[in-house]
């Protein structure tokens, strides 16, 4: 079980297609948003020094700090359409702070001029401003600082993707938007010391605590709590739609469509990817169209096979650049070309694009699986463990690497994309004085968040080694010399 989530370097996409980079222009397009993201959070922390704040303003950098955590095919138009909606913000942030400084008769901080991008029509003007921004930034940070950022960076992403999961079941909710943007702001700042730096990034982790409890939370008052369950592996014979992604919440809608649409065929819809935890829910356990999950160990396979609609949703963060089958839809904010866009919400479009398309042909030999949730056999390890004695988690499969830590007590937490079992045994722990190791045997953007939330803790982390398709690194660089994480 769980095949799919195993390391990027052992996936056949990335031997087979050679697509595991990232184009460097893609790489400098991403740069320029965030680079505005980066100096509208430099000015909105500093209004709310003085007091004064912009809840729309911070709200939308948020949720487009949530969508850069990866793309790799970007539509032009939809591109330059925000990175001016962004460079406009950056804009009325600036001028609101300096006017009220010129009132105040106080300095002005500001950023350095040299760091803007011009407003321009041209992509290839964009990234070639943007690599010299990029050049000059590596020649004024030495390498922890420039490692620290990339970490900041892609901490601050993650948390971002957390937030908008929670709006978009309280659109109002506001509570840590600030923290994460005065989190990034930090990256606009080569003076501060590194040793600040660290300390604020261990700072950051309770922050980043508290928003995915917040999440977990909700998607347990929403969905019921998460219980053990089993899934088909298989496809039925019909009409079939793929989600594939993170959010809960779109797959949801998706499902109560079918559900008030009176279509005389049926439609089986089946998860891919992280979406695989909806299965843990009782609300989508008996939902009637939703039939099982596919997925090998190639998303790219996974796509062009697929004989119906597929819907990538807003926070999907896969590498995807090779053929498509079908056709595929999106709720991104800005979608790949050649996609079908969500507007709306109206996933009708997509319903009956499925409809459109042959689906599969036969049933296929039933394959079941268990997919576990349950705590109680770790329980039943604390409850034996005296104080001070060692314990080591691997989260994860089995990994010939953890041998030689086998005259400890170990506790398996098996699921790859459940972290709240591990934060909640790691509190049993605490609780006993117990001396905790873990073992992270999947290096995903899952289990390094997981990571990132945990340094400020009294636990020994061990990480499989990653292959640098999703993951810069220098993240892996400052994880393992800045904070001690041994990379196995």
């Amino acid at each position: 079980m769980y095949d799919f989530f195993k390391n990027i370097i052992e996936k056949n996409s990335c031997k087979s297609e050679g697509i595991c980079s990232i184009h460097p222009s893609i790489v400098s397009l991403n740069e320029i948003l965030l680079n505005e993201i980066r100096e509208i959070s430099f000015y909105l922390v500093k209004l709310k020094e003085f007091g004064l704040t912009n809840a729309n303003a911070m709200n939308f950098c948020i949720e487009i700090l949530s969508i850069f955590l990866i793309n790799t095919n970007y539509n032009k138009k939809k591109y330059l359409n925000l990175f001016e909606e962004l460079n406009s913000k950056k804009l009325e942030i600036k001028t609101k702070y300096l006017e009220h400084c010129s009132k105040n008769k106080f300095p002005c901080e500001i950023i350095n001029s040299e760091n803007n991008i011009e407003i321009t029509s041209n992509i290839t003007k964009l990234i070639k401003q943007s690599e010299l921004n990029i050049t000059n930034k590596q020649k004024n940070a030495d390498k922890t600082k420039q490692r620290l950022f990339e970490l900041i960076t892609i901490y601050a992403k993650l948390c971002a993707i957390n937030i908008t999961k929670i709006k978009n079941y309280d659109k109002n909710f506001n509570s840590y938007d600030y923290e994460i943007l005065r989190f990034f702001a930090l990256t606009n700042g080569y003076s501060i010391r590194n040793e600040k730096i660290i300390r604020r990034i261990k700072e950051f982790c309770e922050i980043s605590k508290e928003i995915r409890k917040q999440l977990y939370e909700i998607e347990k008052t929403k969905y019921k709590e998460k219980q053990d369950t089993k899934i088909m592996l298989n496809p039925c014979k019909g009409h079939c739609i793929l989600v594939s992604g993170n959010d809960l919440n779109e797959l949801e809608k998706l499902l109560k469509t079918l559900e008030e649409s009176d279509f005389k065929e049926k439609i089986n819809v089946y998860t891919n990817g992280n979406m695989l935890k909806a299965h843990l829910f009782p609300y989508f356990q008996q939902n009637q169209f939703l039939k099982g999950h596919i997925e090998s160990d190639d998303i790219q396979y996974d796509f062009t096979t697929f004989p119906g609609s597929i819907l990538i949703t807003k926070n999907f963060i896969q590498k995807i650049d090779s053929l498509y089958r079908g056709q595929i839809f999106s709720n991104k904010t800005i979608s790949f070309d050649g996609f079908f866009d969500i507007k709306n919400n109206d996933y009708l479009p997509l319903i009956k694009s499925a409809f459109e398309l042959e689906g599969f042909k036969k049933n296929f030999e039933k394959k079941e699986e268990e997919l576990k949730y349950d705590t109680k056999e770790a329980n039943k390890i604390i409850k034996n463990l005296e104080n001070n004695d060692e314990i080591l988690i691997i989260l994860g499969n089995k990994d010939k690497n953890i041998n030689e830590y086998s005259d400890k007590k170990i506790i398996y937490i098996e699921c790859p994309c459940e972290t709240d079992i591990l934060i909640d045994t790691l509190q049993l722990i605490k609780e006993k004085n117990i001396s905790a190791s873990l073992f992270f045997t999947h290096c995903n953007l899952e289990s390094l968040e997981t990571i990132f939330s945990l340094l400020n803790e009294d636990v020994k982390l061990y990480l499989n080694d990653c292959y640098f398709v999703l993951i810069n690194p220098h993240v892996i660089e400052s994880l393992k010399e800045d904070f001690n994480v041994e990379i196995i």
